[in-house]
């Protein structure tokens, strides 16, 4: 079985780009992104393409033998410059890719979204994933999975900034203890694992299209059972 990983030079997408490799379930997977990915194997065939218009195309044709879709590809107002710019980005790409995806015949799309995630809300963040969150699932894949994690704990390549350096900071002190549940705050990896399970595990096409969708406090629950 092959995957299709997009935002593999993140947080969460490399994690979900290592555990893809280790698990036995995919025989090969396809990345598309400005740069090359730190994790590379006979299994991985990874697409460079700095100009973001053209990783549709790319998508469309290379998914075609995937079943699994995983999208982890996401930025923040601040490095977009600008609420449009973040929406076309946040919003935009991942819709797109969704689209393509769907076109390419992919059966299941995990997306990671965010706790807090609504359509409704006045905060640009949540209402922007919340919007994806529901535009993906009305692309009626056979199977969508939408991860909703915590803040996420880990090492960027990329850093978001000095708050969320200082939150990531003290978050960390309630990660896996009774103080967990004020935030769930989630290591990158422990999403990545979770997002590959979930993905991994069989299911049965039906009439309608299934969707599971795995908020914080769940997530944090899940990974403490592996």
């Amino acid at each position: 079985m092959s995957a299709f990983i997009l935002g593999s030079t993140g947080l969460v997408g490399l994690q979900i780009l290592k555990y893809a490799d280790k698990s036995t379930v995919y025989e090969k997977i396809t990345t598309v992104s400005r740069r090359i990915p730190s994790v590379a194997s006979s299994k991985i065939n990874s697409i460079e393409e700095a100009d973001s218009e053209k990783w549709f195309d790319i998508i469309e044709k290379e998914a075609k033998d995937a079943k699994t879709f995983y999208s982890a590809f996401g930025t923040t107002r601040a490095n977009a410059g600008s609420a449009e710019n973040f929406r076309k980005i946040d919003y935009g790409i991942n819709y797109e890719a969704a689209k393509a995806a769907k076109r390419a015949g992919v059966e299941t799309f995990v997306l990671i979204s965010t706790v807090g995630a609504n359509a409704k809300s006045w905060l640009l963040y949540l209402q922007v994933k919340g919007q994806l969150e529901n535009d993906i699932i009305d692309l009626k894949f056979p199977r969508t999975i939408i991860l909703r994690p915590g803040p996420l704990l880990g090492a960027r390549e990329k850093p978001k900034g000095l708050l969320n350096d200082i939150m990531v900071g003290v978050m960390k002190y309630t990660h896996g203890n009774f103080l967990s549940f004020i935030s769930n705050p989630i290591y990158g990896e422990e999403v990545a694992q979770i997002a590959v399970i979930l993905a991994s595990e069989g299911f049965t096409k039906g009439p309608e299209p299934l969707v599971k969708i795995v908020e914080a406090s769940e997530l944090t629950k899940l990974y403490g059972q592996l």
